[in-house]
């Protein structure tokens, strides 16, 4: 059996820690929406004119700090679960997309806030749910 040292065990652990934070927190990790060149429905990187692939996000103009939307794009185009919010926080609506189409369940909230009870709560969910094709 091997004898292991407590405190080189330790500096492994806050190393494999750091790497993992910095790996999360890599710059172009998200890149703001507004950012992209938007040509005939297809989202560019304004350096390269290529389509762009990644996640994405748009911050409310009045408040840049909160996000409005977040969502992935691969070659330009919208493909994977979208999200869209209130200025509060609560989402405005959500579902997944393959190449730009809606598919699979999607839901809406068009209130900011929520119902007076969880019975209405739910009733408007239901109401405001949607049943795309499946997704790919």
């Amino acid at each position: 059996m091997t004898n292991t040292n407590p405190s080189l065990l330790r500096r492994h652990l806050v190393l494999a820690a750091l790497v993992l934070v910095a790996a999360c927190s890599a710059p172009g990790a998200e890149r703001n929406l507004d950012e992209l060149v938007l040509s005939d429905s297809t989202y560019l990187d304004p350096t390269t004119l290529e389509p762009y692939s990644g996640r994405v996000v748009r911050m409310f103009r009045d408040e840049p700090d909160k996000r409005q939307l977040e969502a992935t794009l691969v070659d330009g185009t919208w493909h994977g679960e979208l999200r869209v919010y209130h200025p509060n926080g609560r989402i405005r609506y959500m579902g997944s997309l393959a190449n730009g189409e809606q598919c699979g369940e999607w839901t809406q909230n068009r209130a900011p806030e929520p119902a007076g009870s969880i019975y209405e709560e739910l009733k408007l969910e239901i109401e405001s749910m949607s049943i795309f094709p499946p997704c790919p």
